[in-house]
């Protein structure tokens, strides 16, 4: 079950004071409306009463989906001096079948919800994220360009169609972009995360840019 309770908030505008829903946890099948407000920000924004006034509340989370069987445990903000050790959670809920991730920033959090939920590998998106922006394009890590995971397309009209996976970024001026690959480069890298022990997740892990570069400094195997 979701677990919420109320928060007082001060609005920074009018001053006036308020009561704002803060989720300790989020189950998504039992209450699907708190996925909508994830994606439109409503669950991290308290709109004053009095005034209107919008205001940005960063807190962490929990966002548990039964259906597709992953739970994320979420904070708004990474520490600069964080270090990707696994964190130690006692008594998962869930099976073996579940994902466990700690995923850290509101965009990130979207991403890690719509990969996991069509059941694809994060971990295997991360590291081609990693190789396309490091490797094949290092002038994009250069620009501090970010990709985010867009979605996946088949033509239906094509029989031997791989389908294509979409990432999106900032160019350096600030522009939204769409980078369209194959999808046999997700299925090599998807191989290459099985044969590669460094990608191997133990318990819950945050598996972003950070984490792979990590993970790839510790040597060829």
């Amino acid at each position: 079950m979701s677990k919420v309770h109320k928060e007082e908030i001060i609005c920074p505008e009018c001053q006036a004071k308020g009561k704002f829903d803060l989720w300790e946890s989020m189950n998504v099948d039992l209450d699907p409306e708190l996925r909508e407000k994830v994606f439109n920000n409503e669950a991290f924004i308290y709109t004053c009463p009095n005034c209107g006034h919008r205001t940005g509340v960063p807190y962490g989370t929990l966002y548990h989906d039964m259906t597709h069987h992953f739970m994320l445990f979420f904070d708004f903000f990474k520490p600069d001096d964080y270090d990707y050790e696994p964190i130690d959670i006692p008594n998962l809920p869930g099976n073996d079948n579940y994902i466990y991730r700690h995923v850290t920033g509101l965009m990130r959090l979207k991403e890690k919800i719509i990969i996991l939920e069509k059941e694809l590998d994060d971990v295997a998106i991360e590291r081609m994220k990693y190789m396309l922006t490091h490797i094949i394009h290092p002038e994009m890590a250069e620009k501090g360009i970010e990709l985010l995971f867009g979605g996946v397309e088949y033509d239906e009209e094509k029989l031997s169609d791989d389908g294509t996976m979409s990432f999106l970024f900032h160019d350096e001026n600030d522009e939204p972009m769409e980078w369209a690959v194959s999808m046999k480069m997700y299925y090599e890298h998807c191989l290459a995360c099985e044969l590669d022990p460094r990608m191997k997740i133990e318990s819950c892990m945050n598996v972003d840019e950070g984490w792979i570069a990590r993970q790839l400094k510790k040597g060829t195997v």
